[in-house]
Formats: C-alpha cells, structure tokens, sequence
C-alpha cells in the first residue's frame, strides 16, 4: 500500500511491472467466507493504469468464479501506449489460455508512477448465471455467455500482464444493482481550438443505478475562455478567448462521479501582412501559377528546418471573394478519402501538415477544391517556430504575401488512361487518389481502365470501391513509391468505408480495396512506414476486402512490420516482395498464390538491439476445402528492418511459416519447392494456439512439399511440427499451378 501521489490521506495499492506478470492478488479466504453469493456478483475497483518500460501486452484485469491459476473468468483494461489502441475486455482463462470475446476501444491515458497525473477508471465485471458483462466508467460494454460449469463458482481476483498500474475502492456486490453511468460521446479529454471556431459539441448519456434518466451539470473553469451550453442531452463549448480552460461534467445522482475536459482556445486566425519576396520557387503550387492541380500536395520550402508546433491553423481562401474554403489543424486532423461511385467515403484519421527537412506539408481536406478557381495559401503566426523565408523571421503568411494560384481546368470525363506524375509534369493528376476519384465516379464498374504512375514519392492512404478491371502500374518498382504511415494506433481495426463523408473508421492500412474484381497492381512499391514500439503496431499496406474479387500484383514490392497484407478473395503475387515481422501475411483469402516471391523477415524494431524472430503467416481461412495461402517456387529470407535491427539466424533462429489464430478458422497454407534461409526454426510451425485441423491433411492445414536451403541443397524437414505434413508427389498437384490453385473460379492470371 502506498498514498496516492497529490492526494492527502488515501491508501491505494500499488503494483509495478517488471516482468510479464500473471495473478498478483486473490480475495483472502477469510474475507470470501464471508460473501453471501459466491457466484452471482459483481466485482468493481478503480483502476490508474500506469507506465513502464517492458513490452507486450499490458492488461490489468478483474477475476471473477477464480478456480485456480489457469481457469477464472476476466473483466478490465488492455492499455497500450497510444489512447487509440486501447480496450476494455471480458472473457475468461480456462486451461490457461486467456480469451476475449468482448473488446471494446475506449481512450484510456496512462500516468507516470509516483506522480499525480494520469487518470482514474471504473471498472466493473458482473457475473449473473452464464452472462458475464464488463462496465466501464459506468458505460455497459458487452456480455460474454459462457454455460460452462467450470466457472459456476469462485472467489475475485487481480491480474496484470506487464502493466504497473493503481488500484482502489474494490468492491463485491448484488449484481441486479446497476452502476451510475455517465458518458461523453465523442469521448475525447481534450480539445484545442482558435477563438472564432464553431464551437465542439459533445452528447452526454446519463443514467441512474435504477438505468432511468439522470441529469447532469456543466461547467467552464474559465467562461470567458471556453463558454458552455446545454441542450438536452448535447453540450457546446464555444471558443471565447485564447487560454485554457477545465470543463467540468458532474452526474446528478453521484456528484463525485464527473468527467473533465481539458479546452485549449489558441488566439484567433489574422492574415499577417508580411512579405517574403518571391515565392515561386519556394511554393507547391507554384506562386501566380495558372495550371495548379486540385489533388496537389501543397509544400513551402524555408531557408532551414522549421518546426511544427499544435498550434494554430493553415487556410485556403478563394482568391475572389477572400471565402474560406479549408482549415488544416496541426492536431486530431482527419479526412474523407473518395467518394466511390455509389458515395462511400474512407474516413480516416491523420496528420494534414507535417515538415520534413527545410519543407512544410500540406494536404489540403480532398474535395475541398474546385477547377478553374483562384486560391491563396494563409498560414497563422504560431504555427511554426525557428523558421526564415527569404532571410526574414517567418510569422506567419497572409493574401499579401502572394502565395496565390489558379488550379487549371478539370480533365474530360471520357478518360480510360490516365497519368500520374507529382514531379511537375504534365499529367491527369498528382495524386494517385485523386486517380482513383476520377476511375470510381466517371468510368462505369466493368469498363477497362489504367493509371500510369510516374516515377516519384507518393505520401498517400488510397482507396478503390466498386470499381472492376483497373490497372495501376508504375513506371518503375522502386522508383515509384506509395507511402504513409497508417496503423492501428491511429485508425484502428481493419476498417470499412461508409455511406457519407466520414472521419474515422477506414481502419489502419494504405490501401484499402472493397468490392472490386480484376484488379492489378504492376511496377511500383508500397510501404507502410510505421514502426512496431509495442502499441497499436498493426499496419497494413493493403487490405483486399473483396471476398469473391481477383488481384493480380506483379513485379511490385509491399513493406510494413506487422500485417503487411490482408487478403480476401482469390489474389496472385508474381515475381515480387512481400516483407514484415509479424503475420505479414494474413487474412481469410480463399486461394492467395505466391509465385517466384521473396518473403523477408524483416528485424523487428521493437526489439532493437536483439536480433528478433517474427511469423510469416496467421491464415483464417473460413473453409476446409479452400486452398488458402499456396507459396510456389518463392524464397524465404531475412533481412534488416526499418529501425535498423537484424533477424536471428541458425540455432539463435526464432521465426516460424504460421501461428494459428486459435479462433477455429482454417490454418491453410502450402509451401511448394520453396527456399529457406536459415531465420526459421526447425518445427516450422508455432503450434499454441494449436491450429485448425490440429493434425493436417492432404487438403487442409500446415503443409510443405520440396523445400530446400537457399542455395538450392534439400532442406531436412524431419524435425517439422507434428501439426504439420509433407505432402507427397501426388498430393502436392492442387498447389503446383497457377490453374491448379485458382480451379475453383478457372483464373489462370498471366504475368
């Protein structure tokens, strides 16, 4: 027990990670002899999630109907270093493997030990019969039923998996009485404006223990900073005055039950009447350019490396009537990527300026610009520091510093061919988006159509929808690059676009592609560039969500960490690279073949300094009789990642072909006449989760046939995972074609 660091007189207990953890606290029998129901109850605490150093999941769960230490139902926090990565959980550990059926993203902050900061959470985990339901802050999350009388009894619990963290106020009560509940929708803790912005609205959802109605109050620290209003059940913070200010939510009903949010008001937006001199070589689109691109990414190149800082705004005005036409905030920015044919929008959050080397970014909102109309560039005083153009101290930029353009005229919307160069050339367009904006809205779903891509460096989250038989090709495979860093930290889960402009929920990939057939990618090179720091690392460069469409992707190259492709449907790589560290190959593909490929295991930054291990392949293929993931005459290597770190090799090796996603999809994979370096461990296979068929088959299953050393040499196999089979001449047929492995749908794609 210690005091509560800036709290006078209050003992909580403490528990500090240091390794991964596991049960740290159970209920003394004593105490539980004296609990009246030792099944049906509710277990409750308040819980500050802390920082520290190690790696790996970090949860901290509530136990209920405790057993021993392998078999107790759970309820509590996976809290990862980034809000946006994490979750409240239920489920349970039986026969010591821990499920979580319930998981539900809810922005959780941590503190720094032995500090007041941070913030408290309430936690509850309710257990009535074979219903199991977690709250959070008072909020019903979800049930798990789980009619297993194993769990029909037993005493609370604390566990943690390599999380320090804080704990008070544990309770045991009557489950038929219910939490008070008070919750903000958006549920964000802070909130940065510019004095004359539209105010930001939020919807409070109050309810007694008895779930009736509540009522609530809110209050400003500083009205005159941040002023509040109240209709119904939906609360405006106006902007007022530069500043900070403390809003205060209190519940009706339990008044030390409140929600705060933390309002930073920045001074209005002003147009400076600095001048720079001549800025038409130092601007994107060029200053007094009459041929400027509507889908350009907008760049001021200063006499040495500025520095971004929150605050302020960047703003596009129209030229003729000084219109604000867009806003790009330094902060919390999203965008609508599309819209496809039929209005579906990717809504995504993530960064709209940013400054690389002497150069600041941005990206104007995509559709905010029209064709043929005269704009000008303002940028706020604040917005950037340490920063000369044209040998003068920059403090901002308005209309008088004449970075105005006009954008030239729109394409005609007969097109099937088009260009993409973001190298000043004439083009169709600069950026490969604005490409597939055109595709999706002017060429009908089965007419042919192609996107030439010229040579260059292309920072971009794309979308494809509903649209069939497009080409996109680069000039060159390494010369033309896509790039972002997207990842689930950020956007998180795998994502889906909606009906309407959108901004969140496109999920955490590049590329995103929903319902569309034939699809080509030819000669060029993607890459998510985020790096794996042990939170929110999944980041996909492509997520082919099209269950019964065709990809087809040839001399090309894909590179990420963690989960560099998700595959669905029928898809054929050819000919190129595919690199990562963790399950960078997954998904519920239907029959996805690698032919003459590289599949590099790349070093896993996370672990810098240590050379790292990684799997290949999580395959959740949904039936038996599916061919799944076939890999033809491809070569497994290794090689140094992003972050600078190296792959364990020969008997130090730690990489594995799979693991199972132990959910009871199908773990079918084949690797024919494949070469393989010395990074993967002599069972091959990761067998815990244990996969799906347990045993495989000719047809189902972790398979190899012909496997050699990367020098060609046969390869012993003999030491391969019981799980796993070697196929025979005979058996191995299905795999060994192009034709063979895509019978199903008879596809025989051609290179």
């Amino acid at each position: 027990m210690v005091d509560e660091p800036g709290v006078s007189g209050n003992k909580v207990l403490q528990y500090t990670a240091g390794k991964a953890g596991g049960v740290v606290a159970l209920l003394k029998d004593s105490v539980w002899a004296t609990i009246a129901s030792k099944s049906d109850y509710f277990v409750e605490a308040r819980i500050k999630p802390q920082n520290n150093s190690t790696t790996a999941n970090k949860q901290i769960f509530l136990l209920g109907r405790y057993q021993d230490a392998n078999n107790w139902l759970l309820g509590g926090l996976n809290v990862q270093s980034t809000t946006a990565s994490t979750q409240v959980e239920a489920g349970y550990n039986k026969a010591g493997v821990i499920s979580r059926p319930v998981t539900a993203k809810k922005p959780i902050v941590l503190g720094t030990q032995g500090s007041a900061d941070g913030q408290w959470y309430t936690v509850r985990f309710e257990m009535i019969g074979g219903n199991h339901t977690v709250y959070f802050e008072g909020e019903r999350i979800n049930s798990t039923p789980m009619a297993d009388s194993t769990f029909s009894a037993g005493k609370i619990g604390i566990f943690t998996n390599n999380r320090s963290f804080l704990i008070d106020d544990i309770k045991i009560g009557d489950p038929s009485q219910k939490p008070v509940q008070l919750t903000l929708a958006p549920s964000a803790t802070s909130y940065t404006a510019e004095v004359g912005d539209a105010p930001y609205t939020f919807t409070v959802t109050a309810k007694t223990s008895a779930a009736a109605d509540d009522s609530f109050t809110v209050v400003s620290s500083a009205p005159s900073v941040a002023s509040v209003s109240i209709s119904g059940t939906t609360v405006s913070i106006t902007p007022k005055t530069a500043g900070t200010a403390t809003i205060t939510v209190t519940s009706g009903s339990k008044p030390d039950l409140v929600r705060t949010i933390t309002a930073t008001i920045n001074p209005a937006f002003v147009q400076v009447s600095t001048t720079y001199g001549d800025l038409s070589t130092r601007t994107v689109p060029s200053a007094g350019t009459s041929s400027a691109y509507a889908d350009e990414l907008f760049s001021l190149n200063f006499d040495a490396a500025p520095t971004l800082t929150s605050n302020g705004s960047i703003r596009i005005f129209r030229t003729s009537d000084d219109s604000l036409v867009d806003v790009v905030k330094l902060i919390n920015e999203s965008d609508a990527i599309g819209p496809a044919a039929d209005g579906n929008y990717r809504g995504l959050k993530m960064p709209l300026a940013w400054v690389s080397g002497n150069k600041l970014f941005v990206r104007p909102h995509q559709g905010k610009l029209a064709n043929g109309t005269a704009y000008y560039v303002a940028i706020a005083d604040g917005v950037l520091t340490g920063a000369t153009l044209g040998g003068k101290a920059f403090n901002g930029l308005g209309k008088a510093a004449g970075w105005g353009f006009t954008t030239r005229s729109a394409p005609a919307t007969s097109l099937t061919d088009l260009t993409v160069d973001d190298d000043g050339n004439t083009a169709d367009f600069r950026s490969i988006q604005g490409a597939l904006n055109y595709v999706m809205k002017n060429v009908a779903k089965d007419t042919p159509a192609s996107i030439t891509v010229k040579n260059g460096n292309y920072t971009e989250t794309l979308f494809l929808r509903n649209k069939n038989k497009l080409t996109i090709k680069g000039e060159s495979r390494s010369g033309t690059v896509v790039n972002f860093n997207n990842y689930d930290g950020l956007n998180p889960g795998s994502g889906a676009s909606v009906a309407g402009v959108a901004n969140a929920g496109g999920g955490r990939s590049l590329l995103l592609v929903e319902a569309s057939d034939e699809l080509v990618l030819d000669t060029m090179t993607f890459r998510n560039t985020h790096l794996r720091s042990g939170a929110g690392d999944q980041a996909e460069v492509i997520y082919f969500n099209s269950p019964t469409g065709r990809l087809s992707v040839k001399n090309a190259e894909f590179w990420s960490e963690q989960d560099t492709l998700q595959l669905n449907g029928y898809v054929w790589f050819y000919n190129s690279l595919v690199a990562g560290n963790v399950d960078f190959i997954w998904g519920s593909a239907k029959a996805a073949l690698f032919e003459n490929c590289e599949i590099r295991m790349l070093g896993d930054t996370q672990t810098l300094g240590t050379p790292s291990g990684g799997y290949i392949l999580q395959a959740r293929v949904a039936a038996a009789t599916d061919a799944g993931f076939v890999f033809l005459n491809s070569s497994l290597t290794q090689g140094v990642g992003p972050g600078g770190n190296t792959v364990a090799t020969g008997t130090s090796a730690k990489s594995y072909l799979a693991r199972s996603a132990g959910n009871g999809t199908y773990d079918n994979v084949v690797f024919v006449n494949s070469k393989i370096d010395s990074h993967i461990v002599v069972a091959g296979w990761l067998t815990s989760p244990a996969p799906t068929p347990a045993t495989a088959t000719a047809t189902s299953g972790w398979r190899e046939y012909g496997s050699t050393a990367l020098d060609g040499s046969a390869l012993d196999t003999s030491g391969r995972a019981a799980a796993a089979r070697t196929l025979t001449s005979t058996e191995v047929l299905p795999y060994s074609s192009r034709s063979a492995v895509f019978s199903s749908i008879s596809w025989t794609p051609t290179p």
